[in-house]
């Protein structure tokens, strides 16, 4: 039976570890400067106290700002016991030379009898070393510092110690210390890895994080479940709109994904929260706004008489404006899986696939829409993805981002010319479960949400050639 694991104070890195660490052993973090490794050190020895007694070991910071800085971050360490080896002010006034001897014959007994007092003295559970580069500098060769180091470890964990220590990426004994450790914590640049953990399994994968006011927060980057073989069950998802029901051959089948493109203006929004108001009757509805401003939104639905602030007010609907700058990607996809788990959702509507990207940093947008859809869909959640496509002249496609995949049905939304003046027309261009109408209808917006004419387009959704 597997021990209890130990946990790190991140409940993000636990749950990527799968659990929390293996005790009685020894874990490296390994980072560039400024990067979370000591806030997650302090993090470790804080969550750790109900174990016994918690050791920090520092060559660096000294304790008044250790202090200061848990306080930033409202890290709790009291009790936690603080060992600060670094030198003080006297060290420059003093003006100490080693002309014959090398550091490590002068520094390193007295050095090591501290530490040894301090294990001796407060018998700890938990030991955090921040850095261990800095007994590098005592050594004269690697191979003493190799073997020094292998001894202190196994020494702090014969005595029933976990230890974590850190360790600057890319310095000399970097890849001496990955060999030696149980385990490996990468951090860089707002993402965390974990290289290595011996004897037990892990999540691999870079993952996303944050150092704030709470200390260092990871994201876990989920994949999506396995795809179930039975397909979900229940009434198709209506529009609302008899007409638009009949050209999807019933409405939208449960745990299906589809995608609304087209043009900005045309109409997506609207036509989103048509599906909405009609899935609120059988379940939760989750609507995340990226672009719009939320009293806008509820002014535009009040005005088209669709009762989304009645919905909200009974707990139906629930609409969040979102502010990609302050999410994360994986930060975003985990509140949704949380907040759809704890609740019958029926229905999550992304709104829009271009402002989920501002929170990407950089990272592949179509990753993350794929681990966003799939995700929840695999769970009998049918998902709305909002689509804005650039281009309102000329050969047209489906979405310049290469999510179209994606979809179990496809709705595009364009413009035509009628009568000298700008209509809308909407089709159905795919749907995987069943057969639908393949016409082209004209549409206008007003009370209750897309209403859709009665005659037929003689226009391609697609190719409009060039406008005169």
């Amino acid at each position: 039976m597997e021990e209890t694991r130990i946990s790190t104070g991140c409940g993000g890195l636990d749950h990527i570890l799968g659990g929390g660490l293996p005790p009685r052993k020894a874990y490296m973090l390994r980072g560039g400067p400024g990067l979370g490794k000591t806030s997650l050190g302090l993090q470790f020895l804080a969550a750790a106290r109900h174990l016994g007694e918690a050791l920090y070991i520092g060559f660096q910071e000294s304790e008044a700002h250790l202090l200061d800085n848990a306080r930033r971050q409202s890290l709790d360490i009291a009790g936690v016991h603080l060992l600060s080896l670094g030198p003080d002010e006297t060290l420059f006034t003093d003006r100490q030379h080693y002309d014959i001897f090398h550091p490590a014959e002068v520094e390193l007994e007295p050095l090591v009898q501290r530490i040894t007092d301090a294990i001796d003295a407060h018998q700890p559970q938990t030991v955090f070393i921040d850095s261990i580069n800095h007994l590098n500098l005592l050594f004269a060769d690697t191979f003493q510092f190799r073997a020094q180091i292998l001894s202190f470890l196994r020494y702090l964990c014969s005595r029933g110690c976990t230890v974590m220590f850190s360790t600057d990426a890319g310095s000399p004994a970097d890849s001496e210390l990955q060999f030696l450790a149980d385990g490996v914590i990468e951090l860089d640049e707002g993402f965390l890895q974990v290289r290595k953990l011996r004897g037990a399994w892990f999540m691999t994968g870079r993952h996303q994080y944050r150092v704030g006011v709470h200390g260092l927060q990871a994201f876990p980057h989920h994949l999506p479940p396995a795809a179930s073989i039975a397909a979900p069950v229940g009434e198709p998802l209506s529009s609302g709109s008899p007409c638009l029901d009949r050209l999807l051959g019933g409405g939208i089948e449960p745990g299906t994904t589809t995608l609304i493109t087209g043009p900005s203006g045309v109409g997506k929004s609207t036509l989103a929260a048509s599906f909405a108001r009609q899935a609120s009757r059988h379940g939760r509805v989750a609507i995340y706004l990226f672009e719009e401003e939320l009293p806008f939104y509820f002014k535009r639905a009040d005005d088209l008489a669709m009762g989304l602030s009645a919905l909200q007010h009974d707990g139906l609907l629930a609409i969040e404006q979102v502010e990609p700058m302050r999410y994360l990607a994986d930060e975003f996809l985990d509140k949704v899986r949380h907040e759809t788990q704890a609740t019958d959702t029926r229905l999550v509507v992304l709104d829009s696939v271009s402002g989920f990207e501002l929170s990407l940093n950089g990272e592949n947008l179509k990753e993350r829409v794929h681990a966003f859809a799939k995700g929840l869909a695999r769970r009998g959640i049918s998902v709305l993805l909002i689509n804005e496509i650039q281009a309102i002249s000329g050969p047209m496609t489906l979405t310049e981002r290469g999510i179209s995949y994606l979809a179990d049905n496809v709705l595009l939304l364009n413009y035509r010319e009628e009568n000298k003046r700008m209509g809308k027309m909407l089709g159905v261009l795919k749907k995987r479960t069943g057969s639908f109408d393949t016409r082209i209808c004209p549409y206008r917006i007003g009370p209750g949400g897309v209403r859709l004419l009665d005659d037929e387009v003689e226009a391609s959704l697609l190719n409009r050639g060039n406008p005169s």
